[in-house]
């Protein structure tokens, strides 16, 4: 168990740094390494990519329902990069698209007559609802059991995978 505290130490320690030292003008991407060099993750910094352990993975969560598992003895560096986003960055990055809070599918300014439509990948729907009255409207996916979901919102889609 040590043996792993001082990699997740240094890991926060460059993460904190970072998160004091970016512009908000400036676009970045965190890159996660394995050893020998190669690239096995990347996460645009407006999905808050969220970085936990445990005693044998690195674990990250982002704001769009993504979770990513890696083993952590064959991890090497994460780094931070700028990058020159495009259109489809700006449009992915939607203050009112959906986030994730780890329990739930968070839709955060949704229009009275929203519609929300949950598929899983056989085709089958699993939740149809029109919204109400305007605001936030959380989804929990306890309910919802292992697999890969779309989620539908006025048009948009959106894949979520629950493990």
């Amino acid at each position: 168990m040590k043996k792993f505290l001082l990699p997740k130490i240094l890991l926060l320690l460059l993460g904190m740094t970072f998160a004091l030292g970016a512009n908000a003008q400036d676009y970045y991407k965190m890159v996660v390494w394995e050893k020998g060099g190669a690239v096995v993750g990347t996460y645009e910094l407006t999905y808050t990519p969220k970085v936990t352990f445990t005693e044998t993975e690195m674990i990250v969560t982002t704001s769009i329902a993504d979770v990513y598992y890696y083993n952590l003895p064959n991890m090497w560096k994460i780094t931070y990069e700028e990058y020159e986003p495009t259109g489809l960055d700006n449009i992915l990055a939607d203050a009112n698209a959906m986030k994730f809070n780890g329990s739930a599918i968070v839709f955060p300014a949704l229009e009275a007559g929203s519609n929300i439509t949950v598929y899983a990948v056989n085709g089958t729907m699993v939740l149809n609802k029109t919204v109400s009255s305007a605001g936030e409207y959380a989804f929990p996916i306890s309910s919802l059991s292992q697999g890969v979901y779309l989620v539908n919102v006025n048009g948009k889609t959106y894949k979520i995978v629950k493990k």
